[in-house]
């Protein structure tokens, strides 16, 4: 038993959380070069860029450049977070806020009016 967490065994890097637990995945959108369509895949990796380096292993998804958006889903399969990239090799992209948030807009109370 691990003092530190309690928990039984290995735990899943320094989170606390059982190494079998879900930890969620990433989901990369592409183009497919030959017959143009919209394509997917879903990458159980621990972090964004380890994602998008065993797209660009697999056979079906390498040897052609497409832009992709990459999206981050939790271990409940909530959508956390969202990038873009240009190319294949290109610098990811945070979008701003989260998908089917609204644009915040300032609060008036918080804004100062000169007259």
């Amino acid at each position: 038993m691990n003092p530190r967490t309690g928990l039984k065994g290995q735990s899943y890097g320094n989170t606390g959380t059982p190494i079998t637990m879900d930890m969620g995945g990433f989901k990369i959108y592409y183009r497919e070069p030959i017959l143009g369509g919209n394509r997917q895949s879903f990458h159980k990796t621990s972090t964004m860029l380890n994602a998008v380096a065993e797209f660009n292993t697999l056979e079906a998804t390498s040897g052609f450049d497409t832009p992709l958006r990459i999206e981050r889903y939790d271990t409940f399969g909530n959508h956390t977070d969202t990038w873009t990239m240009d190319g294949r090799y290109d610098v990811p992209r945070a979008k701003n806020g989260h998908p089917g948030e609204p644009y915040r807009r300032r609060n008036r109370r918080n804004q100062r009016w000169s007259r």
